[in-house]
């Protein structure tokens, strides 16, 4: 049998996986990504995770029944699932890339308690312990994001990289010092939040198209991780526990 066909579809990416131990694809228009999956064969599933336009789902959903005649199955947000009991207080809320990435955390991290990080369009910060309790966290705009909001809403700073520094002398420098140390604030305060609750942290991972820039740029005591997205909508599609629907 073929494997299921996983897709991460992002605010900005479309990000997609045959099985486990496939190569990860990425891509910014559906267009784009059918491109990408021409050639794959029909797959025993697929499995998609959606946060982005409605509108870009449909035409995913079509592109697949089109080339594949396969109707998509769409993740839906669950009170627990593989060993993990979810305290967001209303499902309907949750988007259900964050709670697929904290089962894919558990997936690759087992037993640990962790500080999940998804540094995209969005920055999360989420804490999942060892007995695999997902008490929730933050969210705030990510490092584009907090540019881009200066960029347009004020008359004359750049859109641009700058560089951290202690004491910023040029506007560059600034903004990106200023953005970084808001989200080193987030991420302190909630390994300060778990301590106070008794929840010592043993590890932060941190995943998402800044991710790299924020521990090179903040020199954080993290790990870098890959596609946790797709990571726990295989482990859920290996469960079979209808997580998903049509």
């Amino acid at each position: 049998m073929n494997p299921p066909l996983l897709i991460d579809l992002g605010n900005t990416r479309i990000k997609w996986r045959l099985g486990e131990n496939a190569a990860a694809g990425s891509a910014s228009t559906v267009e784009e990504w059918i491109s990408q999956c021409a050639d794959l064969p029909r797959p025993a599933a697929i499995l998609i995770c959606a946060v982005g336009a409605p509108e870009r789902y449909q035409a995913l959903v079509q592109c697949c029944l089109q080339h594949w005649a396969l109707q998509p199955q769409r993740l839906q947000v669950s009170r627990s699932a593989l060993g993990v009991h979810n305290h967001y207080q209303d499902l309907s809320q949750q988007g259900t890339d964050r709670w697929a990435a904290v089962l894919g955390a558990r997936t690759r991290f087992p037993a640990q308690n962790l500080q999940i990080v998804s540094a995209g369009t969005a920055l999360v910060v989420d804490t999942l312990t060892r007995d695999g309790q997902y008490l929730g966290g933050s969210i705030g705009p990510g490092l584009g994001l907090m540019k881009q909001a200066l960029f347009h809403g004020t008359a004359q700073l750049p859109l641009a990289h700058g560089q951290l520094v202690a004491f910023a002398r040029n506007t560059l420098d600034a903004i990106e010092t200023g953005c970084l140390r808001a989200i080193k604030g987030m991420l302190t305060e909630s390994i300060l939040n778990m301590a106070s609750s008794n929840i010592p942290i043993d590890q932060t991972i941190i995943f998402g198209g800044d991710a790299e820039r924020i521990v090179s740029q903040l020199n954080l005591a993290a790990q870098t991780v890959d596609n946790l997205v797709l990571d726990g909508l295989y482990a859920l599609y290996l469960a079979a526990d209808g997580a998903f629907t049509q």
